[in-house]
């Protein structure tokens, strides 16, 4: 499958989930920008809806942000790709980690990595870093391991 349909079909499944007016309405301001080969790249804003207290990124959203994106990332694995389209599920979380290492505040633009790091019979273990674009600081670096058998 080419990365255009590819990338086409991961923006369905998430704005499928976005207009589900669940907890992943938060995500209506990524943008994803590369889908395929395991691998998801997105772009957002920072914006007051996604801050704490203190004017910066959430880190509840950065953790949300590692589950959804590292889960579209598995999709485009070469051995599940094949059936995005027909019943999508890219498994169910097992373990999540995220390392909060810097600051993001309102109006920064913010690179969010997905990939497969190894996709095996029941496990698939992935990772996300969030980057500043302008500077390319890491903000944040999560690892999410999924039961996918």
């Amino acid at each position: 499958m080419n990365c255009n349909k590819v990338l086409e079909s991961v923006r369905k499944i998430l704005n499928f989930s976005i207009k589900r007016n669940g907890h992943d309405k938060i995500f209506e301001k990524v943008n994803l920008i590369s889908a395929g080969n395991g691998q998801c790249v997105a772009e957002m804003v920072v914006e007051k809806q996604h801050t704490n207290g203190y004017g910066t990124l959430h880190g509840g959203f950065t953790a949300a942000a590692v589950d959804v994106l590292s889960s579209m990332a598995v999709l485009t694995h070469p051995r599940v790709v094949e059936d995005i389209d027909s019943a999508p599920n890219s498994g169910v979380s097992v373990n999540i980690h995220v390392s909060y290492l810097n600051s993001a505040k309102i109006g920064d633009k913010i690179v969010i990595n997905s990939e497969t790091v190894k996709l095996g019979r029941n496990l698939a273990f992935l990772k996300v870093t969030l980057l500043r674009k302008d500077d390319n600081v890491i903000v944040a670096q999560g690892s999410h391991t999924k039961f996918v058998g």
